[in-house]
């Protein structure tokens, strides 16, 4: 009997990828010898500052665009070109804030960071999003 248990709940737990649940993998570190060289900097003054809002705005428009784990898929079957579109590294984002504090962000690819250089057409988004992090529109 604790066997069946068992398996139920081992192909209940394996379900949840079907289901829309994602564990987020843990970022990779670099090899001590590699950190130690690491020199930090004195000052943020001239870095770019991103505001929490800015930043959940970003973080929910990229994973709606590409959502963590998922892979792109062309019904050609271009495996270097589904590759690269899978890769969150591809794209830049630019992001602006609204008067009304609406947050437009737009995604877009840089294939020359795959080695392709193919042109795409509508292969990016621009979102619109509130300051509760909700999509308010996609186009």
């Amino acid at each position: 009997m604790r066997t069946w248990v068992a398996l139920a709940c081992l192909s209940l737990l394996s379900g949840c990828s079907f289901l829309g649940y994602y564990r987020l993998k843990k970022a990779e570190r670099a090899p001590l010898e590699e950190a130690a060289k690491v020199k930090f900097p004195d000052s943020f003054e001239s870095g770019l500052a991103l505001d929490g809002p800015l930043m959940v705005a970003i973080e929910v428009a990229m994973n709606d665009f590409l959502p963590p784990g998922s892979k792109a898929k062309l019904s050609d079957g271009h495996k270097p070109l589904e590759k690269c579109l899978s890769n969150r590294s591809t794209y830049d984002v630019v992001a602006l804030r609204s008067e009304e504090g609406i947050f437009f962000v737009s995604i877009f690819p840089v294939m020359a960071r795959c080695g392709l250089d193919q042109t795409l057409l509508d292969a990016g988004a621009v979102y619109a999003v509130d300051g509760n992090g909700r999509i308010l529109d996609v186009r």
